[in-house]
């Protein structure tokens, strides 16, 4: 632990380390202090997301596949490169996109059969 401010802050805080903060906001140097857990605050323990199974299950089978999405900012085309319980993947020619599934309005893929 260091001496001073830091390390009596450091003592107060116990082992925790302040979250990362950007050096530069738009290409300006950000202006910001420390951000530290305050022990004695109880700090989110639980991530929490809504899933719709069977939408999640439809997408996962188009991995790979090129498809368009109709999302509530608009449609994306792009290749489905990967699908977890929160957020789909869409590689473009020059980029990729995380899209929220509870972003997604509704997909269209290559012809597949449910079963």
């Amino acid at each position: 632990m260091g001496t001073g401010k830091d390390g009596e802050r450091s003592k107060a805080h116990g082992v925790q380390k302040p979250s990362d903060q950007p050096g530069y906001v738009n290409h300006m140097p950000a202006m910001h202090t420390q951000i530290c857990p305050i022990m004695g605050v109880p700090q989110p323990t639980e991530y929490v997301t809504h899933l719709d199974p069977v939408f999640v299950q439809h997408l996962s089978r188009h991995q790979g596949q090129r498809m368009a999405l109709m999302t509530t900012a608009g449609r994306i085309e792009g290749i489905n490169a990967g699908v977890a319980v929160d957020h789909i993947q869409i590689n473009l020619e020059d980029r990729s996109l995380h899209i929220r599934i509870s972003q997604i309005i509704y997909f269209e893929g290559p012809l597949t059969s449910y079963r």
